[in-house]
């Protein structure tokens, strides 16, 4: 059910940022359709739209095919209206995308990295930030924010990482916050994954799914009901280190036979390394590996059993529409997991009616990571004041930078 908006003047903010959500979210929409969807009456959604083309939000394209009575123009979001940037911080390289706030891509670069100290990282991003404003004459007011993707360093690949490597993720975010005085957000790879397909992926239509994300480890993005669950310490989805096999190898965590160790790049590079396969490590696994390597499809269907106790125990505790798997790998991969691990085990995902498969493949799956760290300050800025999207690190509020944007168009009378 969309969300319900209120013909009180006193949220008006409210209002507007749900009038620009629903035009997001929703191909070809008239005023008509945000009216119907919403429960505001049609003048007032009227007058809403009149103020965001004044504010240059907004844009009105072609009128809406069918219907009776006059046609009405489909609203769309201005190119220029807003912009985010996202960042995506691995052991040896730093990618950086600046979105607009339709999410389409403005501009990405990447560069190869070495660095030991938060202050390395900072001497690194923040001169591409204002590079790629620069370079792409982005108004910096108009930035929303800068969405951050980096493991926290107890979660990063023990045997490949760099052990003089003292960096702390949410001193970076707060360090670029000050640096750059833009609202900066700190999220893991598959909330940010699972966010982006949510708010302009293959989601769009779900409330309650898992983003299953293959990298170093294997996590999970998890939304429920419309809302990234982070759990106690916002590191909820940590599915890699469910025991699987009270007798298998030890985890870095401690504990014996976590999915983690079977199905996982890091798992994989250790088993490419036992059969003289030198692959470097799970950052770049797959520079050399040809797809449908048999050494590669063998293995995983050696590990699959190992993948369907994971897929069950995440159906049994979400019950969600789908699970959706992506990752840092390529599509025959992905594809590759899903075959071997059918037919799943059963679970609670089986009862009642299915519209979609219990597992599927993200369709655009090496996009979503840095996609959803740029969409990560759009989703704080649509959200409302007291209840928008809360990271594990946030430092700034998207809110009040759109707030600044839409100015006395908020605010009069």
């Amino acid at each position: 059910m969309p969300p319900k908006g209120t013909n009180l003047e006193q949220t008006k903010a409210h209002n507007l940022r749900l009038v620009l959500s629903e035009i997001l979210s929703n191909d070809e929409i008239s005023r008509a359709d945000i009216a119907k969807r919403t429960g505001l009456t049609r003048q007032t959604i009227s007058n809403l739209v009149e103020k965001l083309l004044d504010a240059s939000m907004l844009v009105e394209g072609k009128y809406k095919k069918g219907g009776a009575g006059k046609p009405s123009r489909i609203l769309q979001i201005s190119s220029a209206a807003a912009f985010s940037i996202g960042i995506r911080i691995d052991l040896n390289k730093i990618a950086l995308s600046l979105i607009d706030l339709s999410g389409n891509l403005i501009h990405s670069t990447q560069i190869s990295a070495t660095y030991t100290t938060d202050e390395d990282v900072i001497r690194l991003i923040e001169p591409l930030c204002l590079d790629v404003l620069r370079e792409t004459n982005t108004d910096i007011r108009r930035v929303l924010g800068i969405g951050i993707i980096m493991a926290e360093k107890d979660d990063r690949n023990h045997r490949h990482a760099i052990s003089d490597v003292t960096t702390d993720p949410k001193n970076i975010a707060e360090l670029l916050y000050k640096e750059l005085d833009i609202p900066t957000f700190l999220e893991t790879a598959a909330a940010a994954a699972a966010l982006a397909e949510f708010l302009q992926g293959s989601a769009r239509n779900f409330r309650n799914f898992i983003y299953l994300f293959i990298g170093p480890d294997l996590s999970a993005g998890l939304m429920v009901d419309g809302k990234i669950y982070g759990g106690r310490s916002a590191r909820a989805g940590s599915i890699g280190h469910l025991v699987v096999n009270i007798n298998g190898p030890i985890c870095a965590c401690g504990n014996p036979g976590c999915l983690n160790g079977y199905i996982s790049l890091e798992s994989m590079v250790s088993h490419l390394q036992k059969l003289n396969k030198k692959p470097g490590n799970p950052y770049d696994v797959f520079t050399d590996i040809q797809p449908n390597d048999q050494k590669v499809v063998s293995w995983l269907e050696q590990q699959a059993e190992y993948f369907r106790i994971g897929i069950n125990s995440l159906e049994n505790l979400y019950d969600p529409e789908t699970i959706i798997l992506g990752g840092d790998c390529p599509d025959w991969f992905l594809e590759t997991v899903i075959r071997v691990s059918r037919p799943f085990m059963r679970s609670i995902s089986e009862k009642g009616d299915r519209d979609l498969p219990r597992v599927i493949k993200s369709p655009h799956a090496d996009q979503m990571v840095q996609k959803g760290a740029a969409t990560l300050p759009i989703h704080a800025a649509l959200g409302e004041e007291n209840a928008a999207y809360k990271s594990q690190a946030q430092f700034g509020a998207s809110f009040n930078r759109l707030s600044e944007l839409l100015g006395h168009y908020i605010n009069e009378k």
